[in-house]
């Protein structure tokens, strides 16, 4: 657009003089015309063309940004899953969605298994898959843009090689969350969505093993080309210490986390880390890398260090390999 802009100055400073008395020349034309109303349609024709030339400028300089040119996925995604939210059967996908059929841990958590499975021994290659949905609950609640979204994320740990098989630990993470649609843009980037809203995250066990913690949450999405940056921060809803199960969760958990995702052709990297901010430098990263096998499906390989990949874990240093699929990918 500026360069066309530039290439239209050009051309008018080159032709300035000649235009400058052509329109002296029409002046004078209909200054010499004697019907009033010929004399008034000389001058209209004489301004239309200037008018048209303005109109032609303000429709350039309020285009709004092209997220196919620019390559704003996550954007494009938000955008179609916004239009996607007048029909009722459709519930669109919150987090990755996948499934880990073989992965591996160094650091098992025998003292938790222990009372859950007494007399069975625990395995160290288990399944992990992920389950995570949502849907707009009210469109434009606040303004054009923003929207109330209900989501639920479920988690689980599975001791398939296990004789019969028992869950370990699952957990369930109900949420609702606030966001308005953004077209800031700076150092290249583009932030594209901000949020607000409210988590819930426990494991349904009761006793000993129960583990749970609601949280307030913001967002910011940031963009560019094929890349995504996801800023969250949190802080836990305080609870009375006879009902709290952990509540030493934050030393571990930190208070936010940072999420980026490149996209290069059909392949997806991501990396999350997290952090307490405190001398003991307590924290994880999870690493992901998405591959394409067919149409439907996405290879997936997860890679986690750190604390906190479960609630029941959440204090408990763990290291683990996964490998299997992915049925939704973030961009």
């Amino acid at each position: 657009m500026k360069a066309r802009l530039l290439a239209q100055s050009l051309l008018w400073a080159a032709l300035g003089t000649t235009t400058q008395a052509q329109a002296t020349d029409s002046l004078t034309a209909c200054v010499g015309i004697t019907d009033s109303e010929q004399r008034l349609a000389c001058y209209d024709s004489l301004a239309a063309p200037a008018e048209r030339e303005d109109s032609l400028l303000a429709e350039e300089a309020v285009a709004p940004v092209d997220l196919a040119e620019d390559e704003l996925l996550l954007g494009k995604r938000l955008a179609e899953e916004t239009k996607l939210a007048g029909n009722a059967w459709v519930i669109t996908p919150h987090q990755r969605n996948y499934l880990l059929p073989v992965t591996y841990s160094d650091n098992l958590n025998r003292d938790a298994w222990a009372a859950l499975e007494a007399e069975k021994a625990m395995d160290r290659i288990e399944a992990k898959f992920q389950i995570s949905l949502k849907t707009i609950a009210w469109e434009d609640i606040l303004g054009p843009g923003s929207n109330l979204w209900v989501a639920y994320t479920q988690r689980n740990w599975w001791q398939l090689y296990n004789k019969s098989s028992p869950f370990r630990e699952t957990n369930y993470q109900p949420e609702v969350f606030l966001t308005f649609a953004n077209n800031w843009r700076f150092w290249g980037f583009t932030n594209t969505v901000v949020g607000a809203g409210f988590k819930h995250e426990s494991n349904g066990k009761g006793g000993d093993l129960s583990r749970s913690w609601n949280r307030v949450m913001g967002m910011a999405a940031f963009e560019r080309r094929r890349m995504a940056l996801n800023v969250r921060v949190w802080s836990r809803i305080p609870e009375s210490r006879s009902d709290d199960d952990n509540p030493d969760i934050m030393r571990y958990m930190g208070y936010g986390d940072i999420a980026g995702i490149w996209k290069w052709r059909e392949h997806e990297f991501g990396v999350r880390l997290r952090n307490n901010l405190r001398n003991d430098n307590r924290g994880a990263i999870e690493l992901e890398w998405t591959f394409p096998i067919n149409r439907r499906f996405k290879g997936y390989i997860q890679y986690f260090n750190g604390y906190g990949e479960s609630l029941i874990d959440y204090d408990r240093n763990n290291t683990r390999i996964g490998f299997g699929l992915s049925m939704t990918d973030i961009l």
